[in-house]
């Protein structure tokens, strides 16, 4: 029974990330070059374990090393990716390689100490459940705004919790390792899932993600900019050209339009607006649709929120409830049944 629901929860989380690879998406290239790369490992370790249970490869010293690459290199990539979201105008630099190193050698000892896999298959957990912590720690130095991180510190409680379970047992016995890999890949087909709903409900979580990282200046970085030129180009870019109608529009690619970097926008949000990125933008976008539900009483609620740069209706009705405590329907109907008393 175990092995029939990870054989169905591989498929979906195959199909799904493929698909998240050919999203369209609004990190900086690096950033899109890694989560890539990261999904692409991640494809090949659920196709390596469901050949695995299917009884198809055995743990052999060249399939060993090949496999042990794939899942030991999951806690860095995701770890970088990260690195690159918190801080989208860091360019990759040759250091960021070392990273791969103990990914590389824990593949050696897979090929040239097969006998031992489950140990080797333990220190891969070990591996990841570290970057996992220094992620954990990084995210919650950004105590102030911690209440939005729930997610990921969901995510990474979850990992170090399977980490400490893959050390605990699997190191014990090469049987374990029948049962564990079949519950890994559940537990990765949940994950997909769970970057699915993200992106559905939760579009500009990473532009969030980045502009609280970036409040942790020391010192202002507004200094040589004139503030009041950039906030009537941000007003003309919004009321002129309707920019938040883009889905995609990021701090970055706003900032880009602006001349300015994603810290510099960021900053100038928070100390002359007396707001952040996500909220500003939704905040826009809701204006917006308020409008457009008492001006086009033909349009649907659903190409309402499209119009005004929402990606899904659930997205669009929780921002708008989140605004105005009632739904975009109830909204409408409420204030068109004001409009012929006054």
């Amino acid at each position: 029974m175990l092995y029939q629901i990870a054989l169905a929860a591989a498929g979906f989380s195959v199909i799904s990330s493929l698909l998240l690879i050919f999203q369209r998406r609004t990190e900086s290239p690096v950033a899109r070059a890694v989560s890539k790369t990261l999904l692409l490992v991640l494809i090949f370790n659920q196709i390596f374990q469901v050949l695995y249970i299917s009884g198809y490869l055995q743990i052999s010293p060249p399939g060993a090393a090949v496999y042990l690459l794939f899942l030991a290199l999951v806690g860095p990539l995701f770890y970088l990716y990260s690195q690159y979201i918190l801080n989208s105008s860091k360019a990759w630099a040759v250091g960021q390689s070392m990273h791969f190193l103990l990914p590389f050698f824990i593949a050696l000892a897979g090929y040239f100490a097969a006998q031992y896999f489950n140990w080797i298959y333990t220190l891969t957990f070990i591996l990841g459940g570290s970057y996992m912590a220094v992620l954990a720690w990084n995210l919650y130095k950004l105590r102030q705004r911690r209440s939005l991180f729930k997610i990921e510190f969901a995510f990474t409680a979850v990992f170090l919790s399977w980490a400490v379970a893959v050390v605990a047992v699997g190191m014990f016995s090469l049987q374990a390792i029948e049962w564990l890999i079949p519950l890994q890949i559940i537990m990765l087909c949940v994950a997909v899932a769970g970057a699915i709903h993200i992106q559905l409900n939760y579009p500009h979580l990473l532009s969030s993600l980045e502009e609280m990282a970036s409040q942790q200046y020391q010192t202002s970085t507004l200094q040589n900019i004139d503030c009041e030129d950039i906030k009537q180009r941000l007003q003309q870019l919004i009321t002129d050209k309707n920019v938040y109608q883009d889905s995609e529009l990021s701090l970055s690619s706003l900032a880009e339009m602006l001349l300015i970097k994603p810290h510099q926008l960021s900053e100038l949000l928070n100390t002359q607006l007396a707001t952040s990125f996500s909220v500003y933008l939704r905040n826009q976008r809701i204006k917006a649709a308020q409008l457009m539900l008492i001006s086009e009483t033909d349009a649907s609620v659903l190409s309402i929120g499209l119009a005004v740069g929402f990606s899904s209706q659930s997205a669009f009705y929780a921002a708008f409830k989140d605004v105005n405590s009632i739904a975009p329907g109830q909204y409408r109907r409420r204030m068109l049944e004001k409009s012929p008393g006054e």
